[in-house]
Order: C-alpha cells, then sequence, then structure tokens
C-alpha cells in the first residue's frame, strides 16, 4: 500500500485522515476494584487527588507558557525556528480550525497556542518525545496525539500553500525571477530530491540508499524564491531521481498536457541523472567537443540549481527532525511529517520570515 503524500497539481485537494487515536502508545487506564465499598473508598480518595494534580498540571503548564512568553524574539525563533509573528499567525488559524479536541475528560484541555509549542519542539529538533513530554508535564501519547493533530491540519493547508503557478501573471512573474537570478530564461521551476533518513524499516532492501543509509525521498520543485511549488514525498531511498519522477503526479501531468502545466515552452531546470526531456532540462554532458556557449549554459544552469539545494538544506537546519525520524517507523506519519514541515518552510518564505543558517 503506498502512502506517499504528493501535491496533486491544479485540480484535486488532497483529504488527510486523522487516525491520530489509533496510536499505538496507549493512555493509561484505570483497573476496578471488585469491592463496591473499595470503590466508594477510592473514589473519596482518587477525585479530590485528580483535582489536585489537574490544578497542579495547569499551573506547571502556565508557567511554561509564561516563560516562552518572556523569551526575546531572537530567543523563541532560535528554540522553536520561527518569528513570534509566524507563530501567533499560525497559532490564531489552528484555533479557529477545530483541529485541537475540546472535550475535557475532568482536565480542562491543552489550549491551540500549547500545542502548537509542543509541535514546534518535536519538528525544530531530533530529540526524543519523552523529554518534549516531559517539558510540558503531559504524557508521551498525549505528546504524541498532539503532533498529529496539529500535523492534520497544516496538510489541509497544502494546495494553499505550496502552489504551482497558476495564470499568466504568476508564470510570467516565476520565469522573470528566474532570469534576473540564473540569466535564464523560460524557467518555472528547479526540480530536485531529497533524501529523509529514517530507522531501518520492514521492506529494508527498498530503503536502503547509495550513501549507505535508510531513507524514504521528498521530490520538490521550487521557484526562484526557495518556495516550494510542488512536492511528492515517500519513494523508498533505493529509487533513483528518475524514478521518483516518472512514478509522480508531475511527471504524469507534464507528458499528457504540457501546455496546462508549463505554457509557453516554459520548462524545468533538473540535474543530470534526470533523463531528458522537452520540459525537463539539463547540463549538456560534458566533453571536449561542448561549445562556448553550452559551457556558459552549464555554468547558468549549476547556479539555478543552487535553488534547490540552498532550500533543502534551510529545510533540514530550520526544522531539525526532517534530518532523521529515529525511533519512528511508520512511514506515512514521516511523510506526512516532513509535507507538513514542507509547508511551515513556505509559510516563513510568505511571512519573510528569514533563517540564518550558520546560526542553526
Amino acid at each position: 500500500m503506498s502512502h506517499n503524500r504528493t501535491l496533486i497539481l491544479l485540480t484535486d485537494t488532497i483529504k488527510y485522515n486523522d487516525n491520530s487515536d489509533s496510536s499505538s502508545w496507549s493512555d493509561m487506564s484505570f483497573v476496578k476494584s471488585e469491592s463496591s465499598e473499595d470503590d466508594d473508598e477510592d473514589d473519596r480518595l482518587f477525585f479530590p487527588l485528580m483535582h489536585y494534580l489537574s490544578r497542579l498540571r495547569r499551573k506547571r503548564l502556565d508557567e511554561y507558557l509564561h516563560m516562552v512568553d518572556s523569551w526575546s524574539d531572537s530567543e523563541f525563533k532560535n528554540r522553536l525556528r520561527l518569528s513570534r509573528k509566524t507563530a501567533y499567525t499560525l497559532i490564531d488559524e489552528l484555533e479557529k480550525s477545530g483541529f485541537i479536541a475540546q472535550h475535557k475528560f475532568g482536565l480542562k484541555p491543552l489550549e491551540p497556542k500549547l500545542c502548537f509549542y509542543i509541535f514546534l519542539s518535536f519538528i525544530a529538533n531530533t530529540e526524543p518525545l519523552t523529554p518534549i513530554a516531559t517539558r510540558f508535564d503531559i504524557s508521551v501519547s498525549s505528546a504524541f496525539r498532539v503532533i498529529r493533530r496539529v500535523v492534520a491540519w497544516l496538510l489541509t493547508k497544502l494546495n494553499d500553500v505550496i502552489k504551482w503557478p497558476a495564470n499568466y501573471t504568476e508564470i510570467q512573474t516565476t520565469c522573470d525571477d528566474f532570469q534576473t537570478k540564473t540569466g535564464i530564461s523560460d524557467v518555472l521551476g528547479v526540480i530536485d530530491c531529497m533524501h529523509i533518513k529514517i530507522e531501518k524499516p520492514k521492506n529494508a532492501a527498498a530503503y536502503y540508499n547509495s550513501k549507505g543509509y535508510f531513507s524514504l525521498i521528498l521530490q520538490a520543485t521550487f521557484d526562484a524564491n526557495m518556495r516550494f511549488i510542488n512536492v511528492y514525498c515517500g519513494e523508498p531511498g533505493s529509487s533513483s531521481a528518475a524514478r521518483v519522477l516518472r512514478k509522480s503526479p508531475l511527471y504524469q501531468t507534464a507528458c499528457q498536457n504540457r501546455e496546462r502545466l508549463l505554457p509557453q515552452n516554459t520548462f524545468l531546470i533538473g540535474h543530470s541523472g534526470y533523463s531528458s526531456l522537452p520540459w525537463l532540462m539539463g547540463p549538456f554532458r560534458e566533453s571536449n567537443r561542448l561549445t562556448v556557449q553550452q559551457r556558459e549554459f552549464n555554468t547558468l544552469h549549476a547556479s539555478a540549481r543552487i535553488v534547490s539545494k540552498k532550500a533543502f538544506k534551510l529545510l533540514k537546519n530550520r526544522f531539525k527532525r526532517v534530518k532523521y525520524f529515529a525511533v519512528y517507523r511508520n512511514i506515512a506519519f514521516i511523510i506526512d511529517t516532513v509535507v507538513a514541515a514542507c509547508i511551515l518552510h513556505n509559510y516563513c518564505v510568505s511571512e519573510n520570515d528569514h533563517f540564518n543558517l550558520t546560526d542553526s
């Protein structure tokens, strides 16, 4: 069964099924006493205790929120990888979304602000989930459930945030940006792949890549401003870039109706590992027979491809979880989290929320 997460170009909207309550981690349960008299006695002790623990937990969480609010803007960004302005914008949207459960079960539910901080703590680092849960004074299962719900919410924004240029004005603007930065005309995007390191999965051989570790692949197309305009994630690490492309909806759409996707002879730029296609231009093969113009084109081509290299580097350094999913073996969860990170990346680009790689 395929778990690939892809942006369906121009038409279909991806629907996300929230299976967060089916986590393999279970919440604590209580064993019934055989004696009803013991039950009554337990109740007299249990409910005051739960009330006390609930108040204590709320106090600790409120203290943590107060501590985060006391951070300077630079400290906030260094710890959570977003500017305070970007984070607050997303928190407001999350609060209105209804993705954070409002049930109480005897405890005051975690507010959206806290849930988003839990998710940012997870995506910004590679530390295990246990210290994150401890920091927020919640169970590991609760922390994982919160993360899955925030990821599910972000994925509902996929087709609104990661968008292919859809009209003449957007296409022309994108091409003009590339020509200004690279000197090549009619370029609509740069396509490339990145390996996401994972733990050894069940189908280990398929995920073992040429670099010597297990991975899945994120294929992405970028505009000149390092913004994702298309993503396709989930192919096993042993696949070549050309094979991943052939399996993606991007390839199918471009081959069947190029004018719809890449009108007016616009094209994509990709490295030499991609097959030669009418709408995908690689560099000229190095040889002594290359003309001066061809060598100049290769130089410009290489400068254009820097866009994808810098964007991938920025994604991994801003959201360090993308570097390596230790412990986690649920491929679908990993894919969804990677795509959620891509969505956050685009939010940051749109908000001019810059990130200095030297401080990562």
